[in-house]
């Protein structure tokens, strides 16, 4: 895998700095020589630094960047800021694609999962443990390699998918050896293998710390695959699965009283936290007009917390959108939540003709989310008008995360679903994306391609 030679020689250095124990040598070797050594590769504090509302979210509509000065990148037309916000094609991404710390972090924690994959079968210890700690580690790196394949590489689609680049899968800890680029398909085949039933199984039914994995996670794991290659009646089952174990709800109606809006880390309603650079979220990101237009009548957050602000979108990005100002939220930003995955199986359940148990499920958590709902949920609602429902609904509950990137790449491969995105900020715009645009797949960083020839650009 020479093309993350480079990055897993970053990620040697950055343990060292932090843990005598954690040091990364050539050639995979390590300290690490126990189980409970081995376990502590599961002990992170999971970020892959980067805000996604810095680039993806701008991408997708969702937002005009992260505090980003609006006028003042409109003079930087040689910049990924400027190409995302203005949607700029020509702009060339590949040069200015000198590091990223999201696909390089992504890269460092695949890295320790194959340390414990590699190690864990020769340590002594309790075996049951031990398996269950090679079986967290695989999905962990089943779930890091999906990240990366959605944001780096096309929409998964069968009919082509044996023909698109997709990523190169690292299930080995020898940094010197180079990987082929993998077609999407077989990408996809690597995923699932590693988030198989019967690794879910090996998981704890419950875990505490929303920093470790359990059966909740596991199985909303695999469900977002399957529903991100758009076999939804497959990932079904898994999300009902997941939301038997784990179905909190975040109730936000207390947003009402206390005027402020307190979502921690450690909120059980995480089914694995993984954060960005910062431990609060969405804080600083700037809403697009398009999405404030969604937030429904009654919303707690939008009504009563005096999270979103007008005049810090003046100060921030030097044009009338909405900033958000909050200190005490940590959403979940690239990890994932219980709330989020009664959309997911709502979605699944809309697809496989049941669009009023989709929307019911849609209900419950608009029901701790707007004041004086009304319920979506009724009979005699086609495909199509259940989802534009759900969608818009799906959209807000998901600000600041990687979810509505996600699932505009999927929605723009069905003919039904997909859509020219168009947003006007002040005297800036229109700005338009087209389904099929370029742009909907962002570059692998030079210091990747140049260690390897396979990984060519996906777009």
């Amino acid at each position: 895998m020479a093309f993350v030679a480079g990055i897993l020689l970053l990620a040697a250095c950055l343990v060292t700095s932090c843990d005598d124990e954690l040091d990364i040598v050539p050639k995979g070797k390590t300290t690490l020589e126990s189980l409970t050594d081995l376990e502590s590769l599961l002990n992170q504090e999971w970020t892959l630094e980067k805000n996604p509302s810095a680039d993806i979210l701008m991408i997708c509509g969702e937002a005009e960047g992260y505090a980003l000065n609006v006028p003042g990148t409109m003079g930087m037309k040689n910049s990924l800021s400027y190409a995302y916000l203005t949607y700029d094609e020509t702009v060339d991404r590949e040069a200015l694609s000198t590091y990223d710390y999201r696909y390089q972090q992504a890269y460092i924690y695949i890295n320790y999962m194959n340390v414990l994959i590699s190690k864990m079968p020769s340590v002594k210890g309790d075996e049951k443990k031990k398996a269950q700690c090679i079986a967290e580690a695989r999905i962990m790196r089943a779930y890091l390699h999906w990240i990366i394949a959605n944001i780096y590489a096309k929409q998964y689609d069968e009919s082509t998918a044996d023909k698109e680049g997709g990523i190169a899968y690292v299930d080995d800890i020898d940094a010197s050896s180079q990987k082929q680029k993998l077609t999407l398909k077989e990408t996809y085949e690597r995923i699932l293998e590693d988030c198989s039933d019967e690794l879910i199984a090996l998981l704890p039914v419950h875990e505490p710390n929303v920093e470790r994995g359990d059966q909740a996670w596991g199985n909303a794991v695999r469900a977002k695959v399957l529903m991100q290659m758009k076999r939804y009646s497959e990932a079904l089952p898994y999300a009902e699965a997941s939301l038997r174990l784990n179905g909190n709800i975040e109730d936000r109606s207390v947003i009402k009283t206390t005027k402020s809006w307190v979502l921690p880390a450690t909120s059980e309603n995480n089914l694995l936290y993984i954060r960005h650079g910062t431990r609060v979220s969405p804080n600083l990101e700037a809403l697009s007009n398009e999405s404030k237009a969604l937030y429904e009548p009654g919303d707690y957050i939008f009504n009563y917390s005096g999270g979103w602000n007008a005049m810090k979108g003046r100060l921030y990005c030097g044009v009338n959108v909405l900033v958000f100002s909050c200190y005490t939220a940590s959403a979940n930003v690239y990890g994932l939540t219980s709330d989020r995955m009664y959309y997911t199986l709502a979605e699944c359940l809309i697809r496989t003709g049941k669009t009023r148990e989709g929307l019911e499920n849609v209900d419950k958590v608009r029901a701790k989310r707007i004041e004086n709902y009304e319920p979506f949920a009724k009979d005699g609602l086609s495909e199509k008008e259940a989802m534009d429902l759900m969608q818009k609904a799906k959209w807000i509950e998901c600000l600041g995360t990687f979810e509505n990137f996600f699932d505009c790449k999927r929605w723009n491969t069905e003919p039904n679903y997909r859509r020219t995105i168009t947003k006007q900020f002040d005297n800036y715009g229109p700005y338009t994306i087209q389904p099929e645009s370029p742009l909907w797949v962002l570059p692998f960083p030079l210091p990747a391609t140049q260690y390897n020839p396979s990984l060519t650009q996906n777009y």
